[in-house]
């Protein structure tokens, strides 16, 4: 856990930000690429605040990213940040993410919930705090109902929309950034992240606390009912369990930003994301040129369809590690499914050599392509355990957990019980033979897979005994 932490803690120090920048807590309100966001100008009656609104304005579309502003720049304006549960009775931003369109019909059925949170877990809590004038909400909820065909009309098949609300003045729309009564008042929420502190030191920086902050605020799987992960280490001691304080929580939170943004693959397996982050060791020159080599790689393979992620970690040297990660997003939830630290590039290079070695050996009529790679392989322990996969959400549940074991073993070098396996393949046969695919070529992976584990298994046994 704690490589981990220290391989995301240094990749937010290598970003050269001020710990008092606020866009470091902060999130983009959709997607940076492909979202737009669908402006609502408020009318007031004077520019200050308290501001009393008297109507909406103008109603207008643009891209997310607009301009030449950096994302950094943009989630200052938006002030956006996911409340800590969607039934959190106010937001950190007047701010609402309506999706993609489909038909007028269904945006109508999906209006129905963007009204009720505007009007009972937005705009109240505004005028509770003295940045809206009293009676703005039921103003502004009565206007955008009379014009929700309108924005309806500015969005684009296929790209996520965000309503923005801002206020207009003289023909000009203020984001919520721009508007120092809503960033006082984004700020105070977000202050309200951590607790006061009766003493104690931070336990990355060893400064001492005088307002606590824990992981649970960047990293929704670190809770403290999930013993795998601090600081769930005691309940009974909630608060002294991995405390830190407000500069360390920043870089952490710049670190996960950064995860988002750069190092999350989501495509060498369906539904999940992966993180794979690196670590130098020593801190040579060399090892940093060879980290940022990695990094630009993991940048650029987003534009890529050909590049692969785990292809290349194995042609790395050994100035790095990888800490590998896999969780999934689950509403608002995060689950974390597997963390795997400090695995080498030679490691995962005996990994793929001895697939590729088994693959042509069973398979020589193939020619070698993108399945001899460990990104395909990984994929393929998940495909023949979703194959064997029963209809009922409970049994999916069970065999995509022991995917993430296999995968998590492979990683670790930990030896996998063939018999095991093989009992988990025969307790399936019945639905694999009454199913709709070929079993006959079902059968054929299943061996293979059992004969890549019980080599895998020889040079594990071989390296640790």
């Amino acid at each position: 856990m704690m490589g981990f932490l220290q391989a995301v803690y240094k990749l937010a120090q290598k970003d050269s930000v001020s710990k008092s920048d606020l866009w470091s807590r902060l999130d983009l309100p959709g997607d940076p690429e492909n979202g737009r966001v669908i402006r609502v100008g408020l009318k007031v009656s004077a520019f200050c605040a308290p501001y009393t609104v008297t109507g909406i304005g103008t109603i207008d579309v643009a891209d997310l990213l607009a301009g030449d502003l950096s994302e950094e720049q943009w989630k200052t304006r938006y002030l956006f940040r996911e409340p800590s549960s969607p039934s959190t009775g106010w937001r950190y931003t007047p701010i609402i993410k309506i999706g993609q369109p489909t038909t007028y019909e269904k945006f109508e059925e999906s209006w129905q919930k963007f009204r009720k949170t505007l009007s009972e877990k937005t705009f109240p809590d505004f005028e509770n705090s003295g940045v809206l004038a009293p009676g703005s909400t039921e103003i502004i909820i009565v206007a955008l109902e009379e014009r929700k065909q309108e924005i309806f009309s500015y969005m684009e098949k296929k790209r996520p929309h965000t309503l923005v609300f801002g206020i207009e003045e003289n023909g000009i729309f203020h984001y919520p950034g721009d508007l120092q009564p809503f960033v006082d008042y984004c700020a105070h929420k977000l202050g309200n992240l951590s607790k006061p502190s009766s003493g104690g030191i931070c336990s990355v920086c060893a400064d001492p606390l005088t307002n606590v902050f824990h992981l649970d605020k960047i990293f929704s799987f670190a809770t403290f009912d999930k013993p795998g992960f601090i600081p769930a280490l005691n309940s009974s001691n909630k608060g002294g369990v991995f405390p830190i304080c407000e500069r360390c929580f920043d870089t952490f939170t710049r670190g996960r930003a950064i995860l988002d943004r750069d190092f999350t693959d989501s495509d060498t397996l369906r539904g999940y994301n992966l993180w794979v982050i690196p670590e130098v060791l020593g801190g040579t020159t060399g090892e940093k040129i060879t980290q940022r080599s990695f990094e630009d790689y993991f940048r650029s393979k987003k534009t890529s369809s050909e590049a692969q992620v785990l292809r290349y970690l194995t042609s790395l040297g050994e100035n790095l590690v990888f800490h590998f990660v896999i969780w999934q997003k689950m509403q608002a939830k995060e689950l974390l499914h597997l963390m795997v630290e400090d695995v080498s590039p030679s490691w995962l290079s005996t990994l793929e050599n001895h697939w590729k070695a088994i693959r042509k050996c069973l398979y020589p009529e193939e020619t070698p392509a993108a399945k001899d790679d460990l990104k395909y392989m990984f994929s393929f322990i998940f495909f023949i355990f979703s194959e064997q996969s029963q209809k009922s959400d409970e049994d999916k549940s069970v065999l995509t957990k022991i995917a993430i074991e296999i995968v998590s073993r492979l990683l670790s070098r930990r030896s996998i019980d063939t018999l095991w396996l093989k009992s988990i393949f025969v307790s399936r046969f019945p639905s694999l033979f009454s199913g709709p695919g070929n079993p006959k070529f079902s059968l054929q992976k299943q061996l293979m897979f059992i004969e890549y584990v019980s080599i895998v298994n020889q040079y594990v046994n071989r390296i640790t005994n």
